[in-house]
């Protein structure tokens, strides 16, 4: 096997520059032949059916969007602005508008659901 990769490559390199290039361009057209040849011959194969083939074909219909898209969560809190003007200074009638008061319904109903989520919490702490 060696006599004749050797016998090969001598055969190149006595080839002038011009038997050279024209090799290389010969080859590299065959081989671009070769593969447009097996592209087509894929082509054809797959384009025409048997249009009793067709009638085989099972038609899913298209998945909705509730099904395919998780759905918008509701707006749950109410009032919140996203965005509002910038003012330099504030009053106390102006920040009114936006304040709520946490303790409006007393400090010891917030206590107590606080500490009830912590202790639920813990609960599941190993």
């Amino acid at each position: 096997m060696k006599n004749y990769i050797e016998i090969i490559r001598d055969w190149f390199l006595n080839l002038t520059d011009a038997q050279k290039r024209l090799f290389v361009i010969a080859g590299t057209v065959g081989v671009s032949l070769i593969l447009t040849i097996a592209v087509l011959a894929t082509m054809e194969s797959g384009r025409e059916k048997n249009p009793n083939e067709l009638e085989r074909i099972n038609i899913v219909s298209p998945i909705s969007a509730e099904e395919m898209f998780i759905p918008d969560e509701p707006d749950f809190i109410p009032g919140v602005l996203l965005e509002r003007e910038k003012r330099l200074s504030w009053t106390e009638k102006d920040a009114m508008e936006y304040w709520q008061d946490p303790l409006e319904n007393g400090e010891a109903v917030w206590r107590a659901k606080l500490e009830n989520e912590i202790d639920k919490l813990l609960e599941y702490v190993p």
